[in-house]
């Protein structure tokens, strides 16, 4: 029993190193075209966030501008529904004023 272990473990020592020498020798290395590739997606990527930033910022400014309209209807509204209201009342706008005849 002992003797399995022993070579399960001399196996083993062998094995893990050798596994690990032949991986290391199998990385590829990147070429000239290929890091010139990448630095292209990059200066891309960089153009469209900054493409992104600015048509958030724009958005921002469109949506202070409808809020901003809103705004301003709604007032227009209410005066309206008072000039409608009094409309409807024109003869006797103030009921407290008599005029002199």
């Amino acid at each position: 029993m002992n003797w399995k272990k022993i070579v399960i473990r001399i196996g083993l020592i062998t094995v893990i190193p050798a596994t690990m020498l032949s991986m290391s020798a199998c990385s590829s290395k990147i070429t000239e075209e290929q890091l010139a590739q990448l630095q292209e997606l990059r200066r891309q990527e960089r153009s469209l966030q900054d493409g992104i930033s600015e048509k958030k910022s724009e958005l921002s400014k469109i949506r202070d501008e409808i809020n901003l309209r809103k705004t301003e209807l709604k007032d227009c509204q209410s005066e309206l529904d008072l000039v409608k209201q009094r409309l409807s009342k024109w003869p006797d706008i103030w009921p407290d004023y008599t005029p002199n005849k």
